[in-house]
């Protein structure tokens, strides 16, 4: 699926057009975290600021760029703060798009991942047959209240969401931080202000 990135000041954040294109209107505040080059990159805005529903799409933009740099894909996390966050608001998002929206993707419920189908294009072959055989490339789905899950994997790239909650720990972000060393994968992390916790401190 074509995908224009651009601009627009309209209702609704994605479109697919009657020719198959996606069409993407970024606010001003998403276009900016859009186009920083950053490694680091954090979107802080207040409630229904288009957080959380900009995460996949960034998400998906890293994913290619290891593809086309002939790297191959390997594993991405996408970490909510909680897992009632990741249940009700994150994990909808990232089905939505990579399952439905751009149809590259599979959920795996037991192991909370999505399967990314080879080639990355819609009709792509999906080579797992069980959650646990050997796959295209994966979206690692978590909650960072559950630290452990967060040291299985070495990511390429990784996208947080309201990683400004009290639940969102040091801990955690320093548990991400080292899955995205080897790679020094980027960072999108997403989230309303809530305190002067470590992400006011450290970040």
């Amino acid at each position: 699926m074509a995908i224009d990135h651009t601009a627009l000041v309209a209702p609704g954040l994605r479109e697919v057009t009657a020719d198959g294109k996606l069409r993407l209107r970024f606010h001003e505040g998403q276009m900016r975290a859009w186009k920083s080059k950053k490694r680091f990159v954090f979107m802080l805005a207040g409630t229904q600021g288009g957080k959380t529903s900009f995460c996949p799409h960034w998400l998906h933009r890293e994913i290619a760029e290891v593809r086309d740099e002939g790297q191959g894909v390997g594993d991405f996390l996408a970490v909510a703060s909680t897992f009632d966050q990741f249940k009700l608001k994150m994990l909808p998002e990232m089905r939505e798009v990579f399952e439905h929206t751009m149809r590259i993707g599979r959920y795996w419920a037991g192991e909370r991942v999505i399967e990314l189908a080879a080639g990355l294009e819609s009709g792509g072959r999906f080579l797992a047959e069980r959650q646990d055989d050997r796959m295209y490339g994966r979206i690692i789905l978590r909650s960072a209240e559950a630290t452990a899950g967060l040291e299985a994997a070495t990511a390429r790239a990784a996208c947080l969401d309201e990683v400004g909650q009290p639940e969102f720990t040091l801990g955690a972000w320093e548990a991400v931080l080292r899955r995205l060393a080897l790679y020094q994968g980027r960072v999108l992390g997403t989230t309303t202000v809530y305190g002067l916790g470590w992400l006011k401190l450290e970040v």
